[in-house]
């Protein structure tokens, strides 16, 4: 089972400690709220439009509930006597969402690995990564998306163990398409979903069947190549409970997709399906037809372009480095690898990052054997899902940091099943040095990060308003 069973202390410390980490980041952040605008004024942008509260304006067809959210949460707390700043509230939007996500994180990775401080130094590593956390703090659309779409992903994988498959599958649609409704590039994920609900079962009683005979492996091959050729006979090429749970999943996940775009397309915006009546909307041609406002931003001409040259790798590893830290400077040097001088300040940082890939990435590939045989399907899940978000950020806007909050989850998740792996891999004897090495290397790099970032980024674009722990008036 991927999610194990809490007893009464284990419950008691999941629940206490969820609920601090909330705190802690929501009251932390919010006591140096940041006054920083990003480098392509996305920010203001938002903000002019919650204020503006026009509806060609507001829905965003590439995240149409983002301002609208940020707009009802505005004009309920002017309801409530705030006389502030839209931006603020904003902001607050935003931090709400990434406090409870790394609540919600740390639960469920305790609850995958029953190993408490490889859950919190692992949140801990998430929240204070630049990327993560200053779109915590800034009125911008990726932590949202992001937190929702990890948060999916650790519910998708539940699947196969739930009891109640066709109502999980309710759950799992209608989380699905409220998750693109904050970012349409969402969509993709089905492709992990697709495989969860085909694949899992399979691979599960594979894994099963080798665990229970003594057969060799060219013999349980045949045994369950013939087990299914019988299964066969009564479902033509599938299970048919799981085809009609990812119907289900899938015929609730189109219903609201549709309908929302259709309520906020057509009666909303007042969009046409003529597309010979089509005008222009916000300056691009044909944009009022239906089917062109529903893909607008593919059609600017600015996003898509990551493979148009031989300088991919280069924006990715701008990219993902931004990701990790903001500025790329420390004293006046450029943060760099360098693992002659590991511990040299304007090295240690990225070096430490560097360790991580390289264990992370290495394992995946070495211990790949290993690793499918300790987690099975949910091994291959985080792989597709590294692999098709990896795939679009280096294709949409592979240097912008916005576009690896997302893919990055992949990669946490995929860290944690190494080093939890490594811990339940050591003996007896060994555990207690792997456990030390493991927690000691988590701790240092979120160390790291919180100070590079602390002094580099935050604490210079504190908002002086809000540094005293003041209520928001």
């Amino acid at each position: 089972m991927i999610y194990k069973k809490f007893n009464r202390l284990e419950r008691f410390a999941a629940i206490t400690t969820a609920v601090l980490i909330f705190l802690f980041y929501l009251f932390f952040n919010f006591n140096y709220l940041s006054k920083w605008i990003d480098e392509k004024g996305d920010c203001n942008t938002y903000d002019y439009y919650v204020r503006l509260g026009i509806p060609k304006y507001l829905f965003n067809p590439h995240h149409i509930a983002f301002d609208w959210l940020g707009e009802r949460m505005y004009h309920a707390a002017k309801g409530n006597g705030y006389t502030g700043r839209a931006m603020t509230v904003l902001q607050m939007r935003n931090l709400l969402v990434s406090s409870i996500a790394l609540a919600i994180l740390f639960w469920l990775l305790y609850k995958i690995s029953k190993k408490y401080l490889l859950s919190i130094l692992l949140v801990a590593c998430i929240a204070f990564t630049a990327a993560y956390w200053m779109y915590s703090q800034i009125n911008d659309t990726p932590i949202i998306h992001s937190t929702m779409l990890a948060i999916l992903f650790l519910a998708a994988i539940a699947f196969p163990q739930v009891r109640h498959r066709h109502l999980y599958s309710i759950f799992l649609g209608m989380f699905h398409a409220n998750l693109i409704f904050f970012h349409q590039s969402d969509l993709i994920f089905m492709i992990v979903i697709f495989f969860i609900y085909f694949f899992a079962d399979r691979m599960l009683e594979f894994a099963q069947s080798e665990l229970n005979t003594s057969q060799t492996f060219s013999e349980m091959r045949s045994l369950y190549l013939n087990k299914n050729k019988i299964r066969l006979q009564h479902y033509p090429s599938i299970n048919i409970a799981n085809f009609k749970a990812f119907v289900i999943y899938f015929v609730t996940f189109c219903i609201i997709v549709a309908a929302a775009y259709y309520y906020v397309g057509i009666v909303k915006i007042g969009l046409t399906f003529d597309k010979s009546a089509a005008t222009k909307l916000n300056g691009i041609q044909g944009a009022t037809y239906f089917f062109n406002w529903l893909i607008l931003y593919t059609k600017i001409d600015y996003w898509g372009k990551g493979f148009s040259d031989m300088s991919t790798l280069e924006k990715v590893f701008q990219g993902i480095s931004t990701y990790f830290y903001q500025p790329q400077k420390f004293g006046g040097q450029p943060l760099c690898f360098d693992f002659a001088h590991f511990i040299a300040p304007q090295h240690i940082l990225p070096n430490m990052v560097g360790v991580l890939f390289i264990v992370t990435l290495g394992s995946t590939v070495i211990l790949a054997r290993p690793l499918y045989r300790k987690y099975n399907y949910i091994f291959i899940a985080d792989l597709l899902f590294m692999a098709i978000y990896a795939v679009f950020s280096m294709w949409w806007e592979p240097d912008y940091r916005e576009f690896w909050v997302a893919p990055m989850f992949s990669f946490w998740f995929m860290a944690f099943f190494v080093l939890n792996f490594f811990i339940d891999r050591a003996g007896t004897a060994l555990r207690p040095i792997m456990k030390l090495t493991v927690y000691t290397f988590l701790l240092t790099l979120g160390g790291l990060l919180f100070y590079f970032n602390w002094v580099g980024f935050i604490y210079p674009n504190v908002t002086h308003q809000f540094s005293k722990f003041e209520i928001m008036r």
